[in-house]
């Protein structure tokens, strides 16, 4: 058969399964035909709905091997039915009851590797507890109303009345187990399965409690409708599609168990109060009663633990693990005028780093240095990390490293960066009396070193300047002007003092390496051949080279060489794009680009201001970084108020 035809014949199946249904009440309740007829429809109502469940196997499903045991409890329906037909339906103990005996635990079994396939995993402990709580009470609570019913009301067949009530109430307690397993999460398929085994058993109560006022078992009456229903519901739920459970916890998950154990209770109050208790739902009921009281263990461990780890995050840095800005000023608190060093370090060229190389290798040397930090300050101490690039040390009054040894151990070099720092150092208690102040006074002294090492390189910056002024005054003019936009634009993007002055330092020796190239080729007034333009292209590298032979310009080397990388990959001399251009180089080319419009050159003349701005924008996001455009673009809009406010 093609899967469209067992589709086409289950819809049938159940079509036909539900009309039974409907014929068996009529028949009851107007009391047309006799037993045989009753019996006919009872078989036809049940065999229709087993015959779904061997469909449903002929198809694909996580559940299957669920459907195959439905096929095992149909088949000892079959045989019993088979077998009651020959024996009759009123004895005691029979071959169809020990048959029959089997089809409560396939189905349950069923029940249970259906949820086995429609749980996720991994399954939290808890939920194992929820789901133990739950069996154990609806088994308590079915042997209460259900199990001990029917041994006292049936003695002269007690073994059929224990074991068909077991069975449903065993089916029962396994389906409510596995809606706990399930974050009490229902959907169309879990929810006809809870409902079908829900059917049976209350049909199954309300048969034997008939039983104990004298019903005597028959065909033809509304017990066999309730279990055609309960049958129908369970045929039904193996056709609805499996839906993937809520990642979410609900509500009821807290709320559901505590309802369940204070009805297990209940049960084992009710039941230790009488004279003829039983030990079966004693039993049961206690077993309910503890698993409440490990859930509550269980759920108490939990928030325990979901505590602490919130505290720990709250004064955790999550990028390097050091402890935060909280943890540093909760130190400091604890010291009560203990003698300890608190250096602040401010990493110098890290921007340009993060911008190279993108985030993650940012976030990485972060870690490299907070472990390096944390490393070097030895035992006693303890590494912070402030925001940003921003660390912090706590030394303890006998530590033998001191602040600046720190700092040197924090930087880091390679091939195209240098990363270092720039600190200051507080003695406590004799400096600062409280961490508000000790960190003011920190960070007024690390600013301060932070200025010294920029004032190393100035008569570096100046020399190279002049050195272009003698070779070209219109070099200079432009390396000024480029200068002074690009200090600006690095500002109207929220770069810090450091950075600044790396952009600075970029943009007015972005063209030094072209002291390097002919004037028959600067000053060509035509285009440049093939050969001439490739020799072009090679001034930021003969400007790298020269600017990085002092170190403390390494860093505004790597951006000279970048300065004229295009957005989209097409630049020079590494084809860099996009993200991995440093964003100082981004500002420099943007900056260099604007001032070669509005000046006049061998090869082309002059534009307006407005004309520049409109072309930097035309080909923002190819030439260059939309970003630094718009941020170009409101300094000028700034220099020209200035300069219409003066006429």
């Amino acid at each position: 058969m093609t899967q469209s035809s067992i589709h086409r014949t289950a819809s049938l199946l159940l079509w036909l399964s539900g009309a039974v249904i409907v014929a068996s009440l009529l028949r009851t309740v107007l009391g047309i035909g006799d037993a045989t007829l009753a019996e006919i429809l009872y078989d036809v109502g049940i065999v229709a709905a087993c015959l779904t469940w061997c469909l449903r196997a002929a198809t694909p499903d996580p559940a299957h091997r669920a459907f195959v045991c439905g096929i095992a409890a149909s088949l000892l329906w079959l045989a019993g039915a088979v077998f009651t037909a020959f024996e009759g339906n009123d004895a005691a103990f029979s071959v169809a009851d020990v048959v029959m005996f089997g089809i409560n635990p396939l189905i349950a079994l069923a029940v249970v590797l259906y949820g086995r396939s429609a749980v996720p995993r991994p399954i939290p402990a808890t939920r194992w507890v929820d789901a133990l709580l739950s069996a154990f009470t609806v088994a308590a609570v079915g042997a209460a109303l259900v199990i001990e019913g029917a041994l006292a009301s049936v003695e002269s067949a007690a073994i059929t009345a224990a074991v068909y009530p077991t069975g449903a109430v065993v089916l029962m307690a396994v389906s409510v187990g596995l809606l706990a397993l399930r974050g009490w999460a229902f959907d169309r398929r879990f929810s006809l399965i809870v409902a079908g085994a829900a059917t049976i058993v209350l049909t199954e109560v309300l048969y034997r409690s008939a039983q104990a006022d004298g019903f005597t078992a028959e065909f033809g009456t509304l017990y066999d409708c309730g279990w055609m229903i309960g049958a129908l519901l369970l045929a039904l739920a193996a056709w609805q599609p499996q839906r993937p459970l809520p990642s979410e916890p609900r509500r009821t998950e807290i709320v559901v168990p505590i309802v369940l154990g204070a009805i297990a209770l209940l049960v084992l109050i009710a039941e230790g109060s009488e004279a003829d208790s039983s030990a079966l739902t004693i039993t049961l009921s206690g077993l309910a009663v503890a698993t409440l009281l490990a859930r509550m263990a269980l759920s108490l461990t939990l928030n325990h633990r979901l505590l602490l780890h919130s505290r720990r995050e709250a004064i955790t840095d999550t990028v390097t693990g050091l402890g935060n800005s909280r943890r540093l000023v909760a130190d400091l608190e604890r010291l009560a005028g203990a003698r300890a060093t608190l250096v602040l370090l401010d990493l110098n060229g890290f921007k340009t780093y993060n911008d190279t190389f993108g985030h993650l290798a940012g976030d990485h040397l972060l870690r490299r240095i907070g472990a390096a930090l944390e490393r070097d300050a030895g035992s006693g101490a303890r590494a912070y990390r402030m925001g940003g690039d921003e660390f912090c040390v706590l030394l303890p009054g006998d530590a033998a490293i001191t602040p600046a040894a720190l700092a040197a151990g924090a930087a880091q070099r390679g091939d195209g960066f240098t990363v270092t720092a720039a600190f200051g150092a507080v003695a406590l208690p004799e400096e600062a009396a409280g961490s508000t102040a000790a960190l003011r006074l920190a960070d007024e002294r690390m600013y301060a070193h932070k200025r010294d090492g920029g004032g190393r390189a100035q008569p570096v910056v100046d020399a190279l300047l002049a050195l272009i002024e003698a070779h070209d005054p219109e070099l200079r003019r432009h390396a000024d002007a480029v200068a002074e936009r690009a200090d600006a634009t690095a500002a109207a993007l929220g770069l810090g003092a450091a950075e600044r002055r790396e952009v600075r330092h970029a943009a007015a020796l972005h063209d030094v390496g072209t002291l390097a190239l002919p004037a028959a080729v600067t000053q060509k007034p035509g285009p440049l051949d093939d050969e001439e333009r490739a020799f072009v292209e090679h001034h930021t590298i003969f400007g790298e080279r020269v600017i990085a032979t002092t170190p403390d310009l390494r860093a505004v080397a790597t951006v000279v060489r970048a300065s004229h990388e295009r957005f989209d990959g097409t630049g020079y001399p590494d084809r860099l794009a996009a993200e991995r251009i440093p964003l100082a180089a981004r500002i420099v080319f943007a900056c260099h680009a604007y001032d070669a419009i509005v000046t006049d050159r061998p090869h082309a003349a002059a534009r307006s201001p407005d004309e520049a701005v409109a072309i930097l924008r035309r080909c923002a996001g190819s030439s260059f970084d939309g970003r630094v455009v718009e941020a170009l673009a409101g300094v000028l809009e700034e220099e020209n108020s200035r300069v219409a406010s003066r006429l």
